[in-house]
């Protein structure tokens, strides 16, 4: 057997070894709306992989993964409607697989001999940043392990934390209110959190600057129902900055408002928009954005009077 042969049974075995980032999510389509991920946030790029995201041998949300950007590009998940007392894990885990490991459940750094840096961020690359590791998949819309298993790197991205611990907590909390409200029993919600990578601005640290700070955060949410007339769906934009407004809007225009950001591309995360037009999910919108606005009374729909926000503490 020839030296090329070699190679490509090594690459062949390389591959089954890589099975659950190589895939095509087969394992965690159920965390789709209607089991087809988002489409359009340029999936030929070599350097971006899929995750189906495995936590003690369960698989608990999907994540499209940048490894040159060391950040997720989303993460699409499901919602547990039950109430759960928070859990932190002491550490953030990280995914063997991106570092060629055949282990297929994610990890703890110590727990690992690889060297992680090539294709993804570590703890290091946060510690003393001035960044915060925030949730795509946010950890308050899930429960027991679910929920430890949103504490992975490749989950996170690098946030302001006046952004991350105000303004995206603040509607991640009135966001979970309502769909526990609204989104239970014969409903089922669906939701996709993305970050758009900003490559000329990347965490100013003593490793390099590997790691791709994104300038805006995005979030979809679909309320499915069997009767297609029932279910809806809505979204918000939010620049990564302290003094960013959130904006709400339908499915549609959060896909046109990506096509822009992500490079002109045709983004289409929804596959029907989820009956978008629905008024249900107008009135779920609204309240969100009352909410949103109470918790900032000087704000208005183009921003506080003046350029002045509120001030931000985050301890």
């Amino acid at each position: 057997m020839g030296p090329l042969a070699l190679v490509g049974f090594a690459s062949l075995w390389a591959g089954l070894g890589l099975a659950e980032v190589d895939s095509d999510f087969k394992n965690c389509k159920s965390f789709f709306y209607g089991g087809k991920k988002p489409e359009g946030f340029d999936t030929k790029k070599l350097n971006r992989v899929n995750i189906c995201q495995k936590y003690d041998n369960r698989y608990f949300f999907a994540t499209y993964y940048d490894k040159s950007s060391r950040i997720p590009i989303w993460s699409a998940y499901t919602m547990n409607i039950g109430n759960c007392q928070e859990r932190k894990p002491s550490d953030w885990m990280v995914e063997p697989q991106l570092s060629g490991s055949k282990e297929i459940n994610m990890k703890r750094e110590r727990e690992l001999t690889q060297d992680l840096t090539k294709s993804q961020a570590t703890n290091a690359d946060y510690e003393r940043s001035g960044f915060d590791r925030g949730h795509l998949n946010p950890n308050c819309f899930q429960c027991g392990d679910g929920q430890t298993a949103t504490y992975t790197l490749t989950n996170a991205v690098p946030m302001d934390p006046c952004f991350n611990r105000v303004h995206w907590k603040e509607l991640e909390l009135n966001l979970k209110k309502q769909l526990k409200d609204k989104c239970r029993d014969d409903w089922n919600p669906f939701l996709v959190t993305g970050a758009v990578p900003n490559a000329k601005y990347k965490i100013p640290q003593g490793n390099a600057g590997r790691v791709v700070v994104p300038s805006h955060i995005w979030t979809a949410v679909c309320c499915n129902h069997t009767d297609n007339n029932k279910k809806y769906s809505f979204a918000f934009l939010g620049e990564n900055r302290p003094g960013s407004t959130l904006e709400s809007m339908k499915v549609t225009d959060l896909n046109n408002r990506l096509k822009s950001l992500y490079d002109n591309q045709l983004i289409k995360i929804f596959q029907d928009d989820c009956n978008e037009d629905n008024p249900e999910g107008t009135k779920i919108l609204d309240n969100i954005t009352k909410e949103l606005h109470s918790s900032f009374p000087n704000w208005d729909d183009k921003g506080p009077p003046g350029g002045k926000r509120p001030r931000c503490s985050v301890g």
